[in-house]
């Protein structure tokens, strides 16, 4: 062999690394099939992945006891598939691999490129597969387990996940980065308290990012501890005092603690502080609905959908307002936008419907929007309510009967379905049947001025 071919073997042993596994020499290659694999290694170098394949083959044809060189001739084929994104090419790659395997089983750079090809080739779940006998073959190697770990959140093995990510150094600086990945895939798979401990990890490594303290505190909130959630909150504003979507999930907080005004007052700061956010536009509309001041309520609601177009609560709330004061075009206008908007949601879907029918219009069309949100929700009581009061309207009083005894069976409590089954009998001319009824839903709502007229109080 000359002193060039010699220098040659140790360049292509030092570049091959952890690809080769073993040395050459350990591999015990004859020197033809070596001279071929050299000559294949360097048309690789150079970029010509056709040349590489044909002196990596050669070097096998050779000699087929080599399993490194099976290996340096799939990788070839990868390029080549990259290159040309031809399906055979892959399989050309993944039977080489599988030659290489079958004179050593335990052969880890086989087992690595076949890993990389399946993810590649989008077959997650078997790449995961070979992921896990990396790892058992060498449980000391970081990258097997990142491999592992990655695949893992891909295939939803979570528990898997956690347990590479607990054997992983924590002060490794790609942690950093690998946490926040993993704080993504669960918060995007509504794995919120899996992710809590990996925030806490971020906020503690960088107590100045606003963004990872915000996360922090949504977490805290939807796991139920507020506490913690309005401390991480008030944290995040600190920080930060221009971030609306902090204001916002502040003003929800108090609005599930029932503390209305307050959520009017934060409002207020958070127009001064920062950019007018439409959530909390929309939350001071619902605030004002619940301390009784509807024209506020709608003024902040058409703020909301003013800033933003596609906010369908929103929508749907003030179609409700300008049901309650008659306002029937403006109702229908917005309901019918919170119904495109929101993909036919049931809920405004039947809260038009009734609009229709308890004003007796439009009954043809009100059966269909309500049997568009009982195919959604069957066992709604209101919905099915609303069916029942639809039929009535239409002189279908035996139906009606029907649909509105399905709504009652659903909802024992409810004193406008219990007034609504005692209007059927007193239009069929059963009045005394109507009065038991009636009688009935006063009895779960005395303040209902209508029975008290139907029963001559």
């Amino acid at each position: 062999m000359t002193v060039t071919i010699l220098r040659s073997v140790m360049v292509v042993v030092l570049f091959l690394g952890g690809v080769c596994g073993k040395s050459i020499a350990q591999q015990d290659i004859s020197s033809p099939a070596l001279e071929q694999f050299i000559r294949g290694t360097t048309a690789s170098e150079q970029g010509n992945a056709y040349e590489a394949c044909f002196y990596f083959e050669e070097a096998i044809r050779l000699d087929k006891q080599a399993p490194f060189l099976y290996v340096a001739l799939a990788e070839q084929y990868v390029v080549l598939a990259q290159q040309s994104q031809f399906e055979d090419t892959y399989d050309r790659a993944f039977k080489s691999l599988d030659q290489a395997l079958e004179l050593d089983p335990d052969y880890l750079p086989a087992l690595e490129l076949k890993g990389r090809i399946l993810a590649l080739r989008g077959k997650v779940e078997e790449a995961r597969g070979v992921a896990e006998g990396l790892v058992s073959r060498d449980p000391a190697n970081r990258e097997y387990k990142f491999d592992l770990l990655t695949l893992s959140l891909s295939t939803g093995e979570f528990d898997r996940a956690d347990e590479m990510y607990a054997q992983l150094s924590p002060d490794s600086a790609p942690i950093f980065d690998l946490t926040r990945q993993v704080v993504a895939i669960y918060l995007m798979s509504g794995e919120n308290s899996r992710a809590l401990p990996y925030v806490e990890t971020l906020a503690t490594e960088d107590s100045s990012d606003a963004a990872v303290v915000y996360t922090l505190s949504t977490l805290y909130l939807q796991t139920g501890d507020t506490a913690r959630a309005i401390e991480e909150v008030d944290r995040a504003l600190d920080i930060d005092s221009t971030q609306s979507r902090a204001w916002y999930l502040k003003a929800v907080i108090e609005f599930d603690r029932e503390r209305y005004p307050e959520v009017l007052a934060l409002a207020e700061t958070a127009r001064v502080v920062s950019q007018e956010d439409a959530r909390t536009a929309n939350l001071e509309g619902l605030s004002n609905i619940k301390l009784g001041d509807t024209t506020a309520a709608i003024e902040r609601f058409l703020r909301a959908v003013e800033i933003d177009s596609t906010l369908f609560p929103s929508a749907g709330s003030l179609g409700m307002l300008y049901d309650a004061r008659d306002s029937l075009e403006l109702s229908v206008h917005y309901y019918e936008q919170a119904i495109e908007l929101s993909d036919s949601a049931a809920v405004y879907l039947n809260n038009l419907a009734y609009a229709y029918a308890v004003r007796g219009i439009e009954l043809g069309k009100a059966l269909k929007l309500v049997e568009g949100a009982l195919a959604r929700e069957p066992e709604n009581a209101s919905y099915l309510d609303t069916k029942g009061w639809i039929l009535h309207k239409e002189g279908a009083y035996d139906e009606a009967l029907v649909w509105l005894r399905k709504a009652h069976k659903k909802d024992r409590e409810s004193a406008p379905i219990l007034e609504h089954i005692g209007d059927v009998y007193d239009a069929m001319g059963r009045t005394s049947q109507a009065r038991k009824y009636w009688k009935q839903a006063q009895e779960v709502d005395p303040g209902l001025t209508s029975l008290q007229e139907k029963l001559g109080q």
